[in-house]
């Protein structure tokens, strides 16, 4: 299954209010399991959507200079 870039970018400003909540929220830090869900659900999904528009976008001017 190819996800689109759309897709994943649509998922990476989603997520990512959870982790300025999580920033700039006392009372939610101090709840275990909003930290819990962040640190090992949250942060991954917006890091790993971030690095994957990054790296497509790289990977293919790569491969637009390569063909010259």
């Amino acid at each position: 299954m190819r996800l689109s870039n759309r897709f994943i970018r649509n998922l990476h400003l989603a997520t990512t209010p959870i982790i300025g909540a999580f920033v700039y929220s006392d009372a939610l830090r101090d709840n275990e399991v909003f930290v819990t869900l962040v640190q090992w659900g949250v942060f991954p999904l917006v890091a790993g959507a971030g690095l994957a528009l990054w790296i497509r976008g790289y990977l293919a001017r790569r491969a637009a200079n390569t063909r010259n």
